[in-house]
């Protein structure tokens, strides 16, 4: 209060707003105060989507970044991945593959984000890993509204079966090419839903 000079009361609401926001954390108790917290991938990324509110996001505009991102992070794997790693990836794929025969593709859509994190976190490059991370949740909220049918479901797990083989084999060129065609494809599917979604909402 003496070094800003303000308030008891602008103090306290300034200290909320931090914590609001992640940053600080405000412990009670004899042993309590006012704590600068790790702030958290999920407060960071609310941020950018306030930011990005009124960009008209496309899929095209998310696709271009994956594009240039994910073929790279798959590379990558391909030369480092631990057994366990590949082990979850083909643990994930199996699930999906059972749960697309009872044609259940909610259960699919959080495993198939998974795989690509999985595949992310292998980078070990916190930058590389927050972007993605941010990119797939926006393209998962273009998918939650677009609500895609089991046949994109079904050409998305395909695709991961061969991304897997690549990373199983070490074959970072493999690697690299199959989620380039996996990115590639996802784009071809969503992105006329997504125009034919606009020019509907246009005529409300």
């Amino acid at each position: 209060m003496e070094e800003f000079g303000v308030s008891k009361a602008t103090l306290r609401e300034a200290l909320r707003t931090l914590e609001f926001l992640g940053l600080i954390e405000i412990r009670k108790g004899a042993k309590g105060g006012v704590f600068v917290s790790e702030v958290d991938m999920k407060v960071t990324q609310q941020s950018l989507v306030n930011f990005l509110h009124f960009k008209n996001v496309s899929v095209y505009h998310l696709s271009e970044i994956r594009k240039v991102l994910e073929p790279h992070a798959a590379k990558t794997a391909a030369g480092v991945i631990s057994r366990q790693d590949l082990q979850r990836l083909n643990d994930i794929n199996a699930k999906c593959l059972s749960a697309l025969e009872q044609k259940q593709t909610d259960k699919v859509r959080k495993d198939i984000i998974r795989f690509h994190r999985i595949i992310a976190n292998c980078s070990d490059n916190p930058i590389l890993v927050f972007i993605l991370a941010f990119v797939e949740d926006l393209l998962e909220d273009i998918k939650n509204l677009l609500r895609p049918d089991i046949k994109f479901f079904q050409a998305v797990v395909e695709a991961h079966l061969r991304i897997y083989d690549a990373l199983a084999q070490g074959d970072a060129e493999k690697a690299f090419e199959e989620m380039y065609k996996d990115v590639s494809r996802v784009e071809e599917f969503l992105t006329p839903m997504q125009d034919t979604f606009s020019r509907q909402l246009e005529k409300i």
